[in-house]
């Protein structure tokens, strides 16, 4: 039988929730028992944009900083799933269809990888800022125009306030499937697996640093959900924390007498393992 393909992608230059609605998508297909495989970029991995399985479905092959962060992130979050990376998902499609036999594949940040057929295009829009400017880069923050809209499927809204399509996209998303989704705050997970609730960090002073699309909406996250962030710092999307990085973060921690330094789970995969014992993410 013939895998089908679902791509999830978005129109801005980032930030709308990819990686964390693919891994939902993800883990809901294998609990339906199904073989899934992820097709992913792999942006700013170290190991290059060549064929490369980061994990097989049973073990991570690759790590960071050799696999790219949000790849690896996926593989470590769907248990089960293979992952592979590569700048030509029809390889890596070809590829796994020899060494795996998938029932299904997902295409990361799919939606402008057109040269891949797919049975179903999921865009993701952030619900403040769909179209942001309306224009692509460089005059603006946007892939394409957003009139590219249009080619998707299914509409889901990411950080949505309400349940009402903004004014701005109301043309491009009619008659299409609307969904709306929001972000809980589950608490603060420890090196060792514990999770702190919002109770657990009253009293905690954090240091706070990320390095993603749209960094600022983190630390504001942590602040609405009672995290004591009183110092943060904002990398560049992808960042590759080398120890020197590391060190001043933790020199930072030690001279103002902070009790964790809390990042995102895509930075947290990033830290070398025998330092993550110093860390916490959300």
């Amino acid at each position: 039988m013939t895998p089908k393909v679902i791509s999830v992608g978005n129109i801005s230059l980032g930030g709308t929730g990819k990686t964390p609605f693919t891994i939902r998508l993800t883990n809901y297909f294998l609990a339906q028992g199904k073989k899934v495989c992820v097709l992913s970029r792999g942006y700013k991995g170290k190991i290059g944009l060549g064929t490369n399985v980061i994990s097989d479905g049973e073990n991570i092959l690759i790590k960071p900083p050799l696999a790219a962060d949000e790849p690896y992130m996926i593989a470590e979050n769907c248990k089960g799933a293979v992952v592979i990376t590569g700048r030509e998902r029809a390889d890596s499609a070809a590829y796994a269809m020899e060494h795996f036999r998938p029932d299904i594949f997902i295409l990361d940040d799919g939606f402008q990888h057109k040269r891949m057929h797919r049975d179903l295009d999921i865009l993701l829009l952030d619900y403040r800022k769909p179209i942001s400017t309306g224009l692509p880069f460089p005059f603006g923050y946007l892939r394409e125009f957003p009139k590219g809209i249009r080619r998707a499927d299914i509409i889901v809204f990411t950080r949505a306030d309400n349940n009402e399509v903004p004014s701005n996209v109301v043309p491009l998303v009619k008659d299409k499937p609307v969904f709306f989704s929001h972000i809980e705050f589950k608490g603060i997970r420890t090196a060792d697996g514990q999770l702190l609730t919002s109770e657990d960090m009253m009293g905690k002073k954090c240091l706070g640093f990320s390095g993603i699309a749209g960094g600022g909406r983190f630390f504001a996250f942590l602040y609405e959900n009672g995290v004591n962030v009183v110092k943060n710092r904002q990398f560049p999307d992808h960042m590759h924390y080398c120890c020197k990085t590391l060190d001043k973060l933790e020199d930072i921690a030690d001279h103002y007498k902070l009790d964790m330094i809390v990042t995102t789970q895509k930075d947290f995969v990033k830290i070398s393992e025998d330092r993550r014992h110093k860390y916490a993410y959300a």
